[in-house]
């Protein structure tokens, strides 16, 4: 439905939240090409915190904090290009924390980083989805990157065996255009 619909939502032990006014925001999609086993890196990570319980609580507490943050930037208002750059920066900033949390909970993969180490050569900031393990890493597109430098970006990757996606998030979503021509 939000897809359709545009923006996008936010989901929380099992509630889905519609986010509204958001700023549309350009995504490269790195697939790794590498599988995983989720029910096993969700098992680490269990492990993980039943051997440091303190340490990983203040993770997963860490990981709640910016994903709430990221959706209060989103849904910000933004009036011009410098405002949405300063939104970008802010969640460039968030995506960095967010990654090295995640690597904290030990489901980073040597795919993954190859990946952030060449996206950061860029100066762009990258973040693994899902469980991790492989699969894909998300890369923000600031809105004044240019098209010949995602190129580039895209060109390095896929040189490395790795598929690369453009995608916009957030936005108007479908829209219809009817145009009446008179005779």
């Amino acid at each position: 439905m939000s897809p359709l619909l545009g923006n996008m939502v936010k989901f929380k032990s099992g509630h889905l939240t519609h986010i509204e006014h958001i700023f549309p925001i350009r995504m490269l999609i790195t697939n790794t090409k590498v599988g995983r086993n989720t029910k096993a890196l969700v098992a680490g990570v269990a492990e993980r915190a039943s051997r440091h319980p303190k340490a990983m609580s203040a993770v997963f507490d860490a990981v709640n904090a910016i994903s709430e943050e990221m959706a209060d930037i989103i849904q910000a208002p933004f009036s011009d290009d410098v405002s949405i750059c300063a939104q970008e920066g802010k969640l460039e900033e968030l995506m960095e924390m967010n990654q090295g949390l995640l690597q904290c909970m030990g489901v980073c993969h040597p795919s993954i980083k190859a990946v952030l180490q060449t996206t950061s050569r860029y100066k762009l900031f990258s973040k693994l989805t899902g469980a991790g393990g492989g699969g894909c890493v998300l890369t923000l597109l600031p809105k004044l990157l240019s098209g010949k430098m995602i190129e580039k970006v895209k060109v390095d990757l896929e040189s490395q065996g790795f598929q690369c996606f453009l995608a916009t998030i957030g936005g108007e979503g479908v829209q219809v255009s009817f145009q009446c021509s008179s005779a």
